[in-house]
């Protein structure tokens, strides 16, 4: 009696060490994910600012945009600035997403996302956040509701 008592007992202590061992190993995880995703958007980004600091005819698209300069703007000029933005939002747009899962940290969820609401209320690239993304006002909504704090 006193032996299966004791077998029990070790048996009971091993799943109580493998169910804190499971945690554990999602905590790492969830860890490895998030510096996964902070060095993809890293990678991603400098491939944007090199592309605009290598590149003086699209920084000079930029600058007109940002001053809201673009009366003359061609057809394709309009379409380059266009592909910038979309892909300076892209990541935001991902990582909007993965804080819903909680995958990112707040505080650095929130440094990222202020670039997406000042874009988005941008005189130029406000109307292009709109046109290309349907729930831009929600998510605008999201980001100060949750970054206010």
């Amino acid at each position: 009696m006193k032996f299966e008592r004791l077998i029990t007992t070790i048996t009971n202590l091993a799943v109580v060490i493998g169910l804190v061992l499971v945690v554990f190993e999602l905590q790492q995880n969830r860890e490895a994910i998030q510096i996964t995703h902070q060095l993809s958007l890293a990678g991603l980004m400098s491939q944007i600012h090199l592309s605009v600091a290598s590149d003086h005819e699209l920084a000079d698209l930029i600058t007109r945009a940002k001053h809201d300069d673009t009366k003359n703007f061609s057809a394709a000029e309009t379409e380059r600035v266009n592909h910038w933005i979309l892909a300076i939002l892209e990541p935001r747009i991902s990582s909007y997403h993965l804080r819903s899962n909680e995958f990112v940290v707040l505080e650095d969820w929130c440094n990222l996302m202020r670039d997406f609401t000042d874009f988005y209320r941008h005189p130029y690239f406000g109307n292009i956040v709109k046109s290309e993304l349907s729930y831009a006002d929600a998510i605008v909504a999201d980001i100060e509701n949750r970054c206010a704090k």
